[in-house]
């Protein structure tokens, strides 16, 4: 007898099987829709109005909206009316040295 033992033929091969598909999910409720921060809204106002109270009212627009987790919505608005409220705070305080200066005081 020999000690070397034949070969054994290879596997079959495998029938591709169809890919299954996931399990359908049940479609879920939208949560409630982020309501726009009312003083964001006030502050963008505020901006247009050429108010540097905006900056102010703009920077708690943008606290609330951060400490809502969601909820609140108005981010960029906020952020626009404080760029805004900056910019004609700076106007008010040149346009003031200005006419401190045309007046001599």
């Amino acid at each position: 007898m020999s000690d070397v033992q034949p070969e054994s033929a290879p596997p079959a091969p495998v029938a591709p099987t169809e890919p299954t598909s996931p399990a359908p999910v049940a479609p879920t409720e939208p949560g409630p829709r982020p309501r726009t921060n009312a003083l964001a809204v006030a502050a963008l106002i505020l901006a247009v109005l050429l108010s540097p109270l905006a900056a102010l009212f703009g920077h708690i627009a943008a606290v609330q909206i951060g400490r809502s987790n969601g909820r609140e919505r108005g981010a960029v608005i906020a952020w626009i009316a404080v760029g805004l409220g900056y910019l004609w705070l700076i106007a008010a305080i040149v346009a003031g040295v200005a006419v401190g200066q045309l007046l001599g005081r």
